[in-house]
């Protein structure tokens, strides 16, 4: 049986630079020229032999390689370098491949304003800010943010935000950009126009100090939802019940899955609400536990994969025999089936109806979950947004000086049509975005949708 144990997505959309806590301006730089280089042709290397969507680049890799050494091999510190590193790793779009940690020394000092920004359709919103703060304007709540630095909005997000973010769809860096769209050095300010709710328009220049003020005595308007600690909570809404999922790691999150959902049940829920918004991901069998709540069949499926294979002879049979082309266009896959699984009978299967609630942030081993039941017949309802569209099996890169970065080696296939998943999240049946207005007012849209719907059965 094959096993897949895929790395949490720990903050989600989280650019490197932002877990800066120091500048690097007073750290001497710890890469040599020979350093440099042999990172940059290490992460070359192994794109090129196991970066599982190599196929679907409509760039040459080898171009890619050349132009970054370019820039390599003239920087003069190593924020610069590792910068390069990063925009290396981006040109693959894919959320799974990226530069995962670095020295002090790579590091920028990034800070955020004290205010919280969102986008909405192709606009982007103030949606929150700091109370009790001299240098706060509580007008900005709510307002559209149309310009930025002297350019309107979608052009800097295009020029200056879109390309520091790690993404596999264009709708998941765009909301990334969304949450990261204020971002910048610390101590520095950014500038910009807002339209407000009442069609004035307003200039603000923000500091960016949100990290660097911060305090654990801090409120915000409108008051920000405390998580839960634990991994697995549920709550009721009259007879539905409702169970939030934050993660599947660790591998006991099985055991805490089976504990609410035996609780559940005792209660006789009229409907069933799982919460995996958020969800960022862990361990599939975690996932495959919680699929085995949702059939009374005798076994589960569980998707297939693809991932490259390297053969030498095939590839020097490549240089005149089309037979071996895949091999020598580094392009050869193999595919492994998708798993039977028996169900552990000891799990007494939900009888009431379900519906799933997903979201952007829903990612990874949480989308295998996803891509399992997707075409089970009778599956729930899923309801919300389109899911973060990356998962399989990173391969982590070690670099000089204690960095690392990681790469996308496996592509998951739906278990039944083995269509691959990729350039697109899961898609929800009944879509549920809230207005900049009902997020601010704390309207859960996908929520009311879903006990609306189990309500009708």
């Amino acid at each position: 049986m094959l096993k897949y144990k895929l790395l949490l997505y720990i903050c989600i959309g989280l650019n490197i630079s932002v877990m800066a806590q120091q500048t690097s301006e007073n750290i001497k730089s710890v890469n040599s020229l020979e350093d440099k280089v042999y990172g940059l042709s290490l992460l070359w290397s192994e794109v090129k032999y196991n970066f599982v969507n190599i196929d679907r680049l409509d760039f040459d890799v080898d171009s890619l390689y050349r132009e970054t050494m370019k820039k390599v091999l003239v920087t003069t510190n190593d924020v610069d370098y590792y910068k390069e590193l990063s925009n290396f790793l981006r040109s693959f779009k894919d959320a799974h491949t990226e530069l995962l940690d670095m020295p002090d020394s790579g590091m920028e000092d990034i800070d955020y304003p004290k205010y919280s920004t969102k986008r909405f359709g192709d606009k982007f919103y103030f949606v929150n800010y700091r109370l009790n703060c001299s240098d706060v304007d509580p007008r900005l709540l709510g307002a559209e943010i149309i310009e930025i630095e002297d350019m309107p909005t979608l052009e800097y997000v295009e020029k200056y935000v879109i390309p520091e973010r790690t993404g596999s769809t264009l709708n998941y860096i765009l909301n990334s950009a969304g949450t990261f769209l204020l971002n910048g050095i610390a101590g520095t300010y950014i500038k910009g126009k807002a339209l407000c709710s009442d069609g004035k328009v307003i200039d603000f220049n923000i500091i960016r100090d949100g990290e660097a003020t911060r305090t654990d005595q801090d409120k915000y308007f409108p008051e920000i939802k405390q998580r839960s600690r634990k991994t697995v909570t549920y709550d009721w809404k009259d007879k539905i019940a409702v169970l939030k999922i934050s993660r599947f790691i660790p591998e006991s999150i099985s055991d805490e899955i089976d504990n609410a959902m035996s609780e559940i049940k005792s209660k006789n829920p009229t409907g069933l609400i799982i919460d995996l918004r958020g969800n960022g991901g862990g361990e599939t069998d975690v996932a495959l536990r919680l699929q085995m709540h949702l059939t009374k069949a005798d076994s589960i499926k569980s998707f297939g994969t693809q991932s490259r294979t390297n053969l030498g002879y095939g590839r020097a049979q490549g240089n005149y025999d089309n037979n071996y082309k895949d091999y020598f266009e580094y392009k050869a896959y193999q595919t492994f089936p998708a798993e039977v699984i028996e169900r552990d009978k000891s799990i007494v299967p939900i009888q009431c109806p379900v519906a799933i609630l997903i979201d952007t942030y829903s990612f990874s081993a949480c989308e295998d979950f996803l891509i399992n039941i997707y075409e089970m017949p009778g599956r729930p309802v899923l309801i919300g947004e389109e899911t973060a569209g990356s998962t399989g099996a990173p391969l982590v890169i070690e670099l000089p000086h204690e960095a690392c970065a990681r790469l996308c080696t496996l592509r998951a296939l739906y278990p039944y049509s083995m269509k691959p998943f990729v350039n697109q999240g899961i898609l929800p049946d009944i879509e549920a975005k809230p207005t900049v207005d009902e997020y601010i007012k704390g309207i859960d849209i996908a929520m009311l949708k879903a006990i609306d719907i189990l309500n009708k059965y």
